[in-house]
């Protein structure tokens, strides 16, 4: 219930970058319903340009469990660039294995510059 009415765009992905999970305002900030961003990879949201700068990030992520919250940039369904701010959480199983990557993301003040 939090998710769906939460004013962040809330999505997970698995470790291959399939969207698994994409609540009502990531449909409102990009554009793309849920049905089809669960057909998505989430590669399609980053422009290229900062295709290496998430995978760092992601690697990070993989070793600390939660990054600080930074700004990026995101596509929409459009192919608007969106300044975004966003907070990420590794997705931990009983075992102590990652096994996904929640992300909390938002426009405004916070966005990228």
């Amino acid at each position: 219930m939090v998710v769906r009415d939460s004013h962040d765009a809330i999505t997970v992905r698995d470790l291959d970058g399939r969207i698994l999970a994409w609540n009502p305002a990531a449909v409102r900030l990009y554009g793309w319903s849920e049905a089809e961003a669960l057909q998505m990879n989430v590669r399609a949201l980053v422009p290229p340009e900062r295709v290496e700068q998430e995978l760092q990030k992601l690697k990070n992520l993989t070793q600390a469990r939660l990054l600080e919250p930074y700004r990026t940039q995101r596509l929409t369904r459009t192919g608007v660039v969106v300044d975004v701010s966003m907070i990420a959480t590794a997705l931990v199983n009983a075992t102590g294995q990652i096994y996904a990557i929640a992300t909390t993301e938002r426009t405004g003040p916070g966005g990228a510059k």
